[in-house]
């Protein structure tokens, strides 16, 4: 008869194989960019593939355009004014869907919520007649008010919201304090993990963002780092080396968002100060 102890290794055994072979499918594609980024354009794509590359050169980041830093600019510009935007409206109607009381608001947010499920792609030319009456036609500000809110992001702050007990709100009620300032002085800093974790999603999202760029950008000035990326692709030719060397410097920001973000996602019950 197994033993409990030996289920658990087993149990523990292939909880690890798995996660390992997933991992594998995340790191082996980033390797492979970070190995091309350095390799002449005719060993990219040559079989079997060669991880170090031999020789090593410098070629491909030389042979990026001389408006791409332009592209990273416009899209830190439109990515961080846009997380921003996403903060201040997933926050402030997260905890008016949670805590506060008013007329029809489960019903709301049920109708908010299931806008998730339909794709961009079926609402985008009512989304792009909007756009270009208001005028904002093939400028940042229109790629920014279309993703200004988020309902997915409304739904993760609700749902922490919910999880504070109302009695720390109803204390602070007697002690004085207005709706406007519990949030900012109580739900705000308790938040700070799901916040962490919103801006890391948002980033990452509208980092990479390409559609909605593509519809709405033309100018070359304007265009975002995504729609700069697309262009090492020709009618007739794909320009591997600086296409891979461009997607490794666009990694960057994103890894840092993350490092500085990941120590405010874990946090126990006792850093709330909402245990006991």
């Amino acid at each position: 008869m197994i033993s409990y102890n030996t289920k658990r290794l087993f149990s523990k055994g292939f909880i690890y194989i798995i996660l390992g072979a997933y991992s594998l499918l995340v790191i082996i594609p980033l390797a492979l960019i970070i190995s091309s980024s350095f390799k002449m354009e005719n060993d990219i794509l040559s079989y079997p593939i060669k991880w170090w590359p031999k020789p090593f050169v410098l070629e491909n980041f030389l042979k990026l355009k001389s408006n791409f830093p332009t592209y990273i600019l416009n899209s830190l510009k439109v990515t961080i004014i846009t997380v921003i935007l996403q903060v201040i409206t997933a926050t402030s109607s997260g905890y008016a869907f949670a805590k506060l009381k008013w007329k029809f608001r489960d019903s709301l947010f049920l109708l908010y919520i299931a806008s998730i499920m339909i794709p961009i792609q079926s609402i985008i030319i009512p989304q792009f007649i909007i756009v270009k009456s208001l005028g904002l036609y093939d400028t940042h500000a229109g790629l920014i008010i279309t993703s200004a809110f988020t309902a997915f992001g409304t739904f993760m702050m609700k749902q922490f919201f919910m999880n504070v007990p109302d009695s720390l709100l109803e204390a602070a009620r007697i002690d004085g304090a207005s709706d406007f300032g519990i949030f900012f002085r109580i739900m705000l800093p308790l938040s700070k993990g799901a916040l962490a974790s919103l801006v890391i999603f948002s980033f990452r999202w509208y980092w990479n963002e390409f559609f909605q760029a593509l519809i709405y950008i033309t100018s070359p000035k304007l265009k975002t780092l995504p729609l700069g990326l697309s262009e090492f692709v020709s009618e007739y030719y794909t320009y591997y080396g600086p296409q891979m060397a461009a997607a490794l410097i666009s990694i960057f920001p994103i890894l840092v968002v993350f490092l500085f973000a990941q120590k405010y996602i874990v946090e126990n019950e006792s850093a709330t100060g909402l245990k006991g």
